[in-house]
């Protein structure tokens, strides 16, 4: 998983993340190299949606992707300007004004009706 639009161009590159498990039936990433930060990959390969865990093993971020492999939505749980205080992990969600990662809009507060869907998901929190 990995390229900045690269696969979805018909590129092929080295992949900079692997699985390392499944929550309620999604992918969970990890960097291939552990110095890399625990971001979500600018597109997918194989998923319509992943999940990357922070390095305690706690849900830090859920994106779900279209079918030409870019992304559309994302749920994180850490840091955010505006949503929590600093060194305060909150719930948030970014929606994209269209496919691709250049495209997220500014990250809300999650509604009681987004949480309940996406629970699941949230391992450790």
């Amino acid at each position: 998983m990995g390229g900045r639009g690269t696969f979805a161009s018909g590129i092929s590159v080295p992949y900079t993340y692997k699985t390392v498990g499944k929550i309620a039936g999604v992918k969970v990433l990890e960097p291939v190299n552990s110095k890399d930060s625990f971001s979500m990959p600018a597109e997918a390969h194989s998923s319509k949606n992943y999940i990357v865990l922070d390095k305690l093993g706690k849900f830090r971020q859920y994106m779900e992707y279209n079918d030409k492999h870019l992304p559309v939505f994302e749920i994180g749980y850490h840091f955010e300007r505006g949503i929590s205080k600093q060194g305060e992990s909150a719930f948030h969600y970014h929606e994209y004004s269209k496919p691709g990662i250049e495209n997220r809009g500014k990250a809300k507060p999650i509604t009681p009706d987004l949480y309940e869907k996406y629970k699941k998901y949230f391992k450790g929190v």
